[in-house]
């Protein structure tokens, strides 16, 4: 079979893209024998240093990977990628591979042999590598490649020794100014983190402090910090060193519990990590780096710029910034870098209208079919949900185009989106089924909160009818705080007609929780265990629509009474402000108490009694009365007597010098807001 014309376009395109470092795409049309045989003859001329082949091609060179494995080569390097969309895809594990790929390196697609219709990502893609070099079997003539000049020779690696260099002036330089570090995706940001960590260490025995969203966002780091330290430990998170040094992952929840000491403390991927726990960080530790990928799918967008780095503004106002523009792997202007941008809105911006007070706001459902088929409108919502903190990845992208259970949303002044919404259908499940759930026997995919009722109440009501989980909702950073975000759900309670409930889940802070619930969602659930980065437990709320939901109060009173069992072991690391919020909603019933109760409680008060011996009378008379107190004056009693905290951890929490202090200050609480109401 001859190949010969073929074989001639992809070495030219190979050298060119040599000549300029930069990386194209390429897609072989044609039978699997052709392919084959085009690319064996290729790796016989041209040679590969480190070749990766996804999918489910047979090559004779290459180390072979699914889509998903793939997700494991980010921070690797490679020369050729091979990818086989014969084979179950996953967009996470593209993009990253992609990542891996050098200048002057080739992605080689071979394109799904099935024409497949009415799946809208495969649409998606198709039309996406149409922008690629096809080469067609039977087609002879010689494809033209047009190559953009490779810029002028430049250090590529001279941003990043600034990084390295700015990094230890945090270190040796005045305290109480930190440095923030952005850059896209393949600019070497962690590297540079872990080269700078490395060096430190390598002369000195200073202890560096990794934290990160998962150790996973690390790993390059790591390497770089081992590289540059002479570390031989074969520990996959702590680096040494021979002078005494070493650096140390440590997650974000449990630094912010344990507080450890370091002389550094690095934060990789800072925009995944939660708002108020990088306040905590920049209050708590004086020299501290923040790192973060602006766009790619460990990105945040603008969100991360306009929040955190405004408050920073206001609290550290000596703190420096550094962006990283400098691609490492590959020159600017590659034209790989730009069709994964805009094929997977890695780089999706929100725009910037400034609300007109004469234009009126709609609420928009979009279809799935009219956003696969005109990108700008899926577009513009992604880019809020991106800039809104989400961890918007391209598979998300891609569920949104495919899965028809997904519910888009769109809040439209005029042409400008400025809020948006994705619900998730779930729910009219059947009683066999869900008679298999509370036996735990059966947990069917994509029912995530009527499932997670039906377990726990044993009652099947919650998943027979259909609901609408909210999954992400975002309003535009310029018009928040105007209320949009509510008028948007109460909009939703409107159009959506065939649903019995809203619902939605996710990391409880004070803040998000009374958003919730002042849009007349009720806590139902909370998860038992924390998210690793954000430290936060899991809620579920619900909201009923058109009638009354006869399980909703057993489950708001199950949460109630297992959350007052829990607080002192499993919830014991729920902030204060959040349990006391979480256990005062809703009406309580005072009960009566005899004169006995409350001369107990103030004998004690006074300095009689005991803590032990009035310990039960406290809790119950504060749950009587969570409703009519303020919160922030009553953390050091719910930490007492709901959490059941040893003293110590009460001292350390608000900074008391030892048990008589904070038990003076417990008492002077007990007085002001249970005993004066």
């Amino acid at each position: 079979m001859s190949h010969h014309p073929h074989l001639q376009t992809l070495i030219s395109l190979k050298f060119k893209a040599a000549k300029s470092k930069h990386r194209y795409g390429v897609v072989l049309d044609g039978s699997r024998e052709w392919q084959f045989e085009l690319l064996e003859a290729f790796r016989a001329i041209v040679e590969h240093h480190r070749a990766l082949i996804v999918g489910n091609a047979s090559l004779s060179y290459g180390e072979s990977l699914t889509f998903k494995q793939a997700r494991q080569k980010l921070g690797q390097e490679s020369d050729l990628i091979v990818v086989d969309l014969n084979s179950p895809f996953d967009a996470n594990g593209f993009t990253a591979v992609c990542g891996t790929l050098i200048g002057g390196g080739l992605l080689v697609v071979l394109p799904s042999r099935e024409k497949v219709t009415g799946i809208y990502s495969s649409l998606w893609l198709e039309r996406a590598l149409e922008s690629f070099h096809h080469l067609k079997q039977g087609e002879n003539t010689p494809l033209g490649v047009t190559v953009v000049e490779p810029i002028s020779s430049c250090d590529r690696y001279e941003q990043q020794q600034q990084a390295i260099q700015a990094i230890g002036r945090v270190l040796s330089g005045h305290r109480k100014r930190p440095l923030v570090i952005t850059a896209d995706r393949g600019r070497g940001k962690s590297a540079a983190l872990g080269i700078a960590a490395g060096q430190i260490i390598h002369d000195s025995a200073k202890k560096i402090v990794v934290t990160a969203p998962s150790t996973q966002a690390v790993k390059t780091l790591f390497k770089h910090a081992k590289s540059a330290s002479g570390c031989e430990n074969q520990k996959p998170h702590i680096a040494t060193s021979m002078a005494g040094g070493s650096v140390e992952f440590i997650a974000p929840d449990e630094l912010l519990r344990e507080h450890p000491e370091c002389d550094l403390l690095l934060v990789d991927e800072a925009a995944a990590i939660p708002l108020p726990i990088l306040k905590s960080i920049v209050e708590h530790y004086h020299r501290v780096c923040f790192a973060t990928t602006v766009h790619g799918y460990e990105g945040c967008g603008r969100g991360f710029g306009i929040k955190f780095e405004a408050w920073l503004s206001d609290h550290r106002p000596g703190w420096n910034s550094i962006r990283l523009t400098q691609p490492i792997r590959w020159n600017p202007d590659d034209p790989m870098e730009a069709w994964l941008f805009d094929t997977f809105l890695l780089d999706a911006e929100i725009e910037s209208p400034v609300l007109d007070n004469g234009l009126s706001i709609s609420l928009k459902k979009i279809e799935a079919e009219r956003y696969s088929c005109t990108p700008d409108i899926l577009r513009k919502g992604f880019g809020l949900l991106v800039n809104a903190h989400y961890q918007t990845t391209p598979n998300d992208l891609f569920q949104l185009l495919d899965d028809p259970n997904i519910v888009l949303y769109q809040a439209l002044q005029g042409e400008h989106v400025v809020g948006v919404i994705v619900g998730y259908l779930e729910g009219g499940l059947d009683e066999l089924t869900l008679c298999d759930v509370q036996l735990g026997q059966r947990r069917p995919a994509g029912h995530m909160v009527p499932v997670s009722l039906v377990s726990q109440l044993a009652d099947n009501e919650p998943a027979l009818r259909r609901s609408l989980r909210i999954m992400r909702i975002a309003v535009h950073p310029d018009l928040q705080g105007q209320g949009i975000g509510g008028w948007m759900l109460s909009q939703l309670t409107e159009n959506e007609t065939n649903i019995e409930y809203l619902s939605t889940s996710f990391g409880v802070t004070a803040e998000l929780a009374r958003f919730w619930t002042n849009n007349d969602f009720q806590s139902v659930r909370l998860g038992s265990k924390q998210d690793q980065a954000s430290g936060c437990y899991s809620v579920t709320m619900v909201k009923p629509l058109n009638r009354s939901l006869p399980w909703l109060e057993e489950a708001r009173t199950q949460l109630r009474e297992c959350l007052l069992d829990t607080a002192s072991d499993i919830h014991r690391n729920l902030l204060s402000d959040v349990l006391i919020g979480l256990l005062s909603e809703g009406a309580t019933n005072l009960a009566c108490h005899d004169e006995s109760f409350y001369r107990v409680i103030l004998n004690y008060v006074q300095g009689g009694a005991s803590f032990e011996g009035t310990r039960f009378k406290v809790r119950t008379l504060l749950i009587e009365n969570l409703h009519r107190v303020e919160f922030e004056r009553i953390h050091i009693i719910s930490d007492l007597v709901i959490k059941k905290l040893e003293w110590s951890e009460v001292c350390k929490q608000h900074s008391f010098t030892g048990r008589k202090q904070a038990e003076a200050n417990y008492r002077q609480a007990i007085q002001e807001t249970l005993l004066s109401i």
